[in-house]
C-alpha cells in the first residue's frame, strides 16, 4: 500500500505554505519529517489528513483519490495525533480513547483494542481519570492511544513526544517503530534529529514549504543539510550527527 502525494501546493492568506510537494510513502516504513520552525511540516500533515484541502495537487491511497473518499472512509484510512491536542469537554481517558472506534464495526474484540492501546502507551491505569487531571505528557499518551484504536493504516504524529519525560519519549519512539514493523504507515514530525535518525526508515527534510531532500537518514543528514537548513555550524554539533 502506498500513500501518494502528487504536486501538492497550499496557499493561505495569499502566502504559499506548501509548494509542488510530491512523495510516495510506503506502508511498513516509519517516516520522519524534519525541518526548521515554519517550514510547513504541520501544514503538510493537515493537508494529508484532509483537515485542510490542497490548493492544487492530489493525494492517493492505494490508487484511490482522496477526493473520492467520504469522511467515514477517510477515518478508516488515516488517524492523526495533533500537536498539543485539546478537547472542549472533560471526558474520561477511557471515553476519549473509545471515540477512536466510531469508524469501526463494534464488537467485543474492538473494545479489547481500547485496553491494548492504553497499555501500549502505559496509560491503562489512567483510564478512569478525567483529562483535566492529567499532566501534559499523560494527555499526549491518551491521544496516541485514541489514534491506535482507529486501526487506520496511516497514522500521522505531530511531535508526539512533546511534554513526555525521557522514558516515555523512548517508549513512544519504540512504539512508532513497532507500528511500522506491524505493517502500519506511521509518519512523524520531529525536532529531535538524533532520535529521528535512529528510529526512522526514511527522513524528509522540508524547507520553505518544499521537499528539500529525502531518503535514508545517513544520506539525508549531511553536514551541509545540518548547516544550510538547521543552522548547525558548530563543529561539535556537526560531529555528533556523523
Amino acid at each position: 500500500m502506498i500513500l501518494d502525494l502528487k504536486n501538492l501546493s497550499f496557499i493561505k492568506n495569499k502566502k504559499t505554505l506548501i509548494k509542488n510537494f510530491s512523495f510516495s510513502f510506503k506502508q511498513g516504513n516509519l517516516y520522519g519529517i524534519l525541518g526548521p520552525n515554519g517550514a510547513g511540516k504541520s501544514t503538510l500533515l493537515k493537508i494529508i489528513s484532509q483537515l485542510w484541502k490542497p490548493t492544487q495537487g492530489e493525494i492517493f491511497w492505494n490508487n484511490k483519490n482522496f477526493k473520492d473518499c467520504s469522511r467515514l472512509e477517510m477515518s478508516q484510512i488515516i488517524s492523526c495525533v495533533p500537536q498539543n491536542p485539546n478537547v472542549q469537554f472533560d471526558f474520561s481517558c477511557l471515553e476519549l480513547v473509545q471515540m477512536g472506534l466510531y469508524a469501526r464495526p463494534l464488537s467485543s474484540k474492538v473494545f479489547d483494542s481500547v485496553e491494548q492501546a492504553l497499555t501500549q502507551v502505559d496509560a491503562w491505569h489512567l483510564r478512569h481519570k478525567n483529562l483535566s487531571e492529567l499532566s501534559g505528557g499523560e494527555k499526549q499518551r491518551i491521544f496516541i492511544a485514541r489514534a491506535l484504536v482507529t486501526d487506520a493504516p496511516v497514522i500521522l504524529f505531530d511531535e508526539p513526544t512533546t511534554h513526555l519525560d525521557l522514558r516515555h519519549q523512548l517508549e513512544i519512539w519504540q512504539l512508532l517503530q513497532q507500528l511500522a514493523q506491524q505493517g502500519k504507515l506511521p509518519i512523524v514530525i520531529a525536532h529531535d534529529i538524533q532520535r529521528a535518525k535512529h528510529y526512522c526508515n526514511e527522513l524528509l527534510i522540508i524547507h520553505e514549504g518544499h521537499l528539500y531532500q529525502s531518503g535514508l537518514s545517513k544520506n539525508v543528514l549531511t553536514s551541509q543539510v545540518l548547516e544550510n537548513i538547521f543552522g548547525l555550524t558548530n563543529s561539535l554539533l556537526l560531529s555528533s550527527f556523523s
